[in-house]
């Protein structure tokens, strides 16, 4: 059971996924302007396109997309390893 002490907030799990995926993706870039590690760079692309709704007065425009390469996967294990540790 936990005690009071060990709470951890969500918000900081969110923070260092984001983190974690973010400093990988950078990673995974870098390392993947070396010939024999190009397949670092590749990764797949999720999300809904850019869309507006436009109401004359008002337009809203929506949007989401998340594209992952291998090692910002192992960024968010890593990010959530140090969110378990804490």
């Amino acid at each position: 059971m936990k005690g009071y002490g060990q709470y951890r907030s969500p918000w900081l799990l969110v923070i260092l996924l984001v983190l974690g995926g973010i400093f990988g993706g950078l990673i995974g870039q870098a390392l993947g302007s070396i010939p024999a590690l190009a397949f670092l760079r590749e990764g797949r692309s999720i999300g809904l396109p850019v869309t507006t709704l436009n109401l004359d007065v008002l337009a809203f425009t929506f949007g989401f997309t998340f594209k992952a390469n291998l090692i910002s996967l192992l960024g968010f294990i890593a990010a959530f390893a140090i969110y378990r540790r804490l």
